[in-house]
């Protein structure tokens, strides 16, 4: 008798407390980073050939990108300095340096 009420107890335990459970996987976005170290003194970035704009020095700046393969160019003034194709994972921030 006292395993049948363990052996109920039990089930009635596990019914009572799965019902609240929600199936799945909860992810956020997806987001990747840059950050420019050097000289980074009057110059400006293009991602994958989109709009210029002026970034600070240091790993505490991070400009936030998609995951994937980009084109970064820096230019000071009009002279491209710095021509590279990256991969950036999920989650990742990824150095550029600028001389």
């Amino acid at each position: 008798m006292k395993k049948l009420i363990a052996v109920l107890t039990l089930a009635m335990t596990m019914t009572l407390t799965g019902c609240g459970y929600k199936s799945g996987v909860s992810t956020g976005e997806r987001q990747a980073y840059l950050y420019f170290t050097g000289s980074v003194d009057d110059v400006s970035v293009s991602v994958d050939d989109g709009k210029r704009f002026g970034v600070k020095p240091g790993r505490d700046n991070q400009y936030r990108i998609l995951p994937g393969k980009h084109s970064v160019k820096v230019y000071r003034g009009d002279e491209l300095i710095v021509d590279r194709e990256i991969y950036v994972g999920d989650g990742v921030a990824k150095e550029i340096g600028v001389h």
